[in-house]
């Protein structure tokens, strides 16, 4: 384990997310089907949002707030993309969908780690409302995937 502060980690799901949205783009070349192609353009201009979206927080954070100091768990493991999106054969809307869950699910455990670690109630805060923003942001992927596949 190394020491990091929670403006650390932040910035490492900003990346995160910028990592991502380069993948969706790039997938859109690999698949054929149209419905395929709509859910990776919505997911690739909601992880573009995001990273607006966590810049914006981050500039408008009280100054020191960011600063706190925890113990992180930063394994080679935690904000890469899962061997499944590298190796496996992307086609469908579904794969997509599944995909796009599973690096959910990284992101809701990195700020579920940060918010383990930190004491003060107001950072705490802050990582708890990044992951119910993440938990909304795949809610609303389910939903249009849903509406794709009814079209």
């Amino acid at each position: 384990m190394r020491f990091e502060n929670a403006r650390s980690a932040m910035q490492h799901a900003k990346t995160f997310h910028q990592q991502l949205g380069d993948f969706y783009h790039s997938l859109s070349s690999q698949v054929t089907q149209p419905k395929a192609k709509l859910l990776l353009d919505y997911i690739t201009q909601q992880e573009r949002s995001l990273v607006d979206a966590l810049s914006a927080f981050e500039s408008s954070t009280p100054k020191g707030v960011l600063d706190t100091w925890l113990q992180y768990a930063n394994d080679s493991e935690i904000l890469k993309l899962p061997a499944i999106a590298s190796s496996k054969a992307i086609h469908t809307a579904e794969d997509i969908l599944n995909i796009s869950t599973q690096m959910s699910d990284e992101l809701l455990s990195l700020y579920a780690q940060v918010e383990e670690q930190i004491d003060e109630e107001q950072v705490k805060a802050i990582f708890h409302n990044l992951a119910d923003m993440q938990v909304q942001k795949q809610k609303k992927i389910t939903m249009n995937y849903d509406r794709l596949m009814d079209m």
